[in-house]
C-alpha cells in the first residue's frame, strides 16, 4: 500500500526514510508497520502504547544482541523503533507443514544463537525474573477462587523455589515461542519480541510448552511435555526437573496476565489451556513416573 496508517508519525517517517508503510499489527501493547524506504529496503517499525512501556527492556536486549539469534535493531527514537525485517514466516505455521520435531530443531538452534556469549555489557534495564512474576506472587496471595488459588499458590511455591536458587543468571529473550521466531530473509530464523529478562537460563523454554497457539490436544499431552523436557535440559545445561517446574510456575503465571485481560478459565482460552496443562504437568512432577 502506499501512504501511511494515521498512527504512523511524520518524524518517524522523516526520520527513517519511509516511503510507504503497512500496518501489520495493532495490539494492546504497540504498533507495528512494515516499513518500505526510499534507499529499496524494507524494515519493520514498532511504536510501543502506554501498556507496552514495560517492552522497552525487550528493546535494550535486541540492542545487546546484536542480531545474534535475534532481530536487529537498527534504530529508535523514544518509545518507537526500526528493526530488521526478518520476514513474515511463523515458526507457528512452518510446524503445521514439517510438523514438531523440525520445529523443535529450529527452537533449539535459536535458543543456542541466543544464549551465545556476548563480550558486551548487558543492559542494565533488563528485568529481573522475580520483578517478571510478580503477577502470579500477589494473586496467588488474594485469589478467593478455591480450585485457581490452589493450583496458583503451587505454582508460586515452585517459582519462589526457583527463583531463590538461580545459577548461572543471564540476559534471556523471556517469551521465545514459535510466533515469536520468524523467517523468510537470508540470515533464517530469528526470534523477535524479547521481553528482556534477566535470570536463569531454564525460564528461557518455559513458554514453548504452552504453544503454539491452537494445540491444545498437544500441549496437554505427557508425551510431548517429555519430549520436550528432553530436547531442552541437555542445550540448557540443567535436569529436566527443572525444566518441568519452570514450565509450571510460567503456567501459573500467564494464568494471572490473562486473567488480568479479562479471560476466564470457564472459557476456551489462554487461561484455561494455561490451567489444563498446569494440572498435567503437576501430575508428572509429583508421581514422578519416568526418571528425572
Amino acid at each position: 500500500m502506499t501512504g501511511f496508517a494515521p498512527s504512523l508519525p511524520a518524524e518517524i517517517v522523516e526520520r527513517w526514510g519511509i516511503q510507504s508503510a503497512e500496518l501489520i499489527a495493532d495490539t494492546r501493547t504497540s504498533y507495528v508497520h512494515r516499513a518500505f524506504r526510499r534507499d529499496g529496503s524494507q524494515a519493520i517499525t514498532k511504536q510501543l502504547k502506554p501498556d507496552g512501556l514495560h517492552e522497552l527492556s525487550g528493546i535494550d536486549f535486541l540492542d545487546w544482541r546484536k542480531g545474534h539469534g535475534s532481530v536487529r535493531l537498527l534504530d529508535r527514537q523514544g518509545t518507537a523503533c526500526l528493526l530488521e525485517d526478518a520476514g513474515s514466516l511463523l515458526l507457528k505455521d512452518y510446524r503445521l507443514q514439517h510438523g514438531e520435531d523440525a520445529a523443535n530443531s529450529i527452537i533449539l538452534s535459536v535458543l543456542s544463537e541466543l544464549h551465545s556469549t556476548s563480550m558486551d555489557i548487558p543492559p542494565d534495564s533488563l528485568v529481573p525474573l522475580r520483578r517478571h512474576f510478580q503477577s502470579l506472587f500477589e494473586r496467588a496471595s488474594n485469589e478467593d477462587n478455591p480450585d485457581l488459588s490452589t493450583a496458583l499458590g503451587y505454582s508460586a511455591s515452585i517459582a519462589d523455589e526457583l527463583l531463590s536458587s538461580q545459577i548461572d543468571i543471564r540476559p534471556l529473550h523471556g517469551d521465545l515461542h514459535h510466533e515469536n521466531i520468524v523467517s523468510g530473509s537470508e540470515r533464517g530464523w530469528l526470534a523477535i519480541d524479547p521481553q528482556g529478562l534477566f535470570g536463569d537460563p531454564a525460564y528461557d523454554v518455559a513458554n514453548v510448552f504452552g504453544n503454539p497457539d491452537g494445540a491444545f490436544a498437544e500441549i496437554i499431552d505427557p508425551s510431548r511435555i517429555i519430549r520436550l523436557l528432553d530436547l531442552f535440559a541437555p542445550v540448557i545445561g540443567c535436569d529436566r526437573e527443572k525444566i518441568l517446574r519452570y514450565a509450571i510456575a510460567h503456567a501459573g503465571l500467564s494464568i494471572c496476565w490473562s486473567l488480568e485481560g479479562g479471560d476466564r478459565i470457564s472459557g476456551e482460552g489462554n487461561a484455561m489451556e494455561r490451567f489444563a496443562f498446569l494440572k498435567v504437568a503437576k501430575s508428572l512432577l509429583d508421581e514422578r513416573t519416568f526418571s528425572f
